[in-house]
């Protein structure tokens, strides 16, 4: 559809790229110098590389991604260069207890009448509740339903989804916007007869996912959403249904739930991926560390997206570099807590 409404045939594509930092290192030689033989066997060339703060977190998706890679290449003359090529994940953090709305208790009601020939019926009231709008992967999210209806149609099911809303906004050849809406975990109850009321107590756990808005981003943006649906019996019948939003961090809110220190397994390798066994994060920031704000809080755990992993394929880039028909999900901060009986 064009900017005046009208369809038009045929598909195109539009595009967008941001790109946060680009370093080059050379490990052996240099730009201007000469050729330098390398002896045959195993070598090893320690290296590292300084981080921009605010860089937006790694985000896979079908439609769009953040990616960080290192290649590496080894230059031959006359020959073909070989590269290969390495993904790792970067978390930009998202501090549940810095975000105003995410303590927020939640209390919400709606409320639905039917036509039954010329008349309307009493209503069908859905009223649930949550304790706090903010959550972290590992974390589960309580909601208490209550159904009331008074109406004569059948309430076949109460649908509760989490939802993860992604944007993507195109700038290339034209200005365009694409809305994405992908369920990560869905319950269901019922049914509720007319005139029948019921109470539910649910809870969706949170699993491994990237935290909320993709800071720093300038063409994705990304939210979640607690969407509840009352869905009805009868097609000329309108299901009731509401969404709230829910922010998913990498901190949780100490006030609410503590986390406990993840199980041994996991624990031995934290300080590989950023975390200090003492549970001291290191810090891309100029912000005080966790461990001054929360000591008491324990690592987390890091687990892969359950949003599936896809190829490092980019366009333009050859298929001889290795290392691309490795398929990657980025992996995300995960806490362990006590279940919620």
């Amino acid at each position: 559809m064009d900017e005046r409404g009208q369809y038009r045939d045929g598909t195109q594509t539009v595009t967008a790229h941001e790109e946060y930092f680009e370093t080059k290192y050379y490990l052996v030689g240099s730009a201007s110098g000469g050729e330098i033989e390398i002896q045959s066997g195993e070598h090893k060339f320690p290296f590292q590389c300084a981080l921009p703060i605010n860089l937006p977190s790694s985000f896979e998706s079908d439609f769009g991604y953040v990616r960080y890679t290192v290649k590496a290449t080894l230059d031959r003359p006359w020959k073909f260069d070989q590269e290969v090529k390495s993904p790792f994940t970067v978390i930009s953090p998202l501090d549940l207890n810095q975000e105003p709305k995410a303590s927020e208790k939640v209390q919400e009601e709606m409320s639905k009448t039917f036509c039954c020939l010329c008349c309307g019926t009493p209503p069908l009231t859905v009223n649930y509740s949550l304790p706090v709008r903010g959550y972290v992967p590992g974390q589960s999210m309580p909601i208490k339903v209550n159904v009331e209806n008074l109406s004569g149609v059948v309430v076949d099911t109460i649908k509760l989804l989490l939802c993860k809303i992604v944007t993507f906004r195109a700038t290339t050849p034209t200005i365009d916007t694409k809305r994405e809406e992908i369920v990560i975990a869905e319950v269901s109850k019922g049914p509720i007869e007319g005139g029948g009321t019921a109470d539910y107590e649910q809870k969706l756990d949170i699993p491994p996912l990237p935290p909320s808005n993709l800071t720093n981003c300038g063409i994705i943006d990304l939210e979640y959403n607690l969407k509840v649906i009352a869905c009805v019996s009868r097609w000329y019948h309108r299901n009731l249904s509401q969404n709230i939003l829910i922010f998913v961090g990498t901190v949780p809110l100490i006030n609410y739930q503590t986390p406990t220190v993840p199980p041994a397994e996991n624990y031995s390798k934290l300080s590989e991926i950023g975390w200090t066994t003492s549970g001291i994060p290191i810090s891309s920031s100029d912000g005080p560390p966790l461990s001054n704000l929360y000591p008491n809080l324990p690592p987390p755990s890091y687990e892969e997206s359950t949003n599936g992993a896809r190829s490092l394929w980019e366009r333009g880039e050859s298929e001889h570099v290795f290392g691309l028909t490795n398929r990657f999900a980025p992996k995300y901060p995960v806490f362990n807590f006590v279940p919620i009986q």
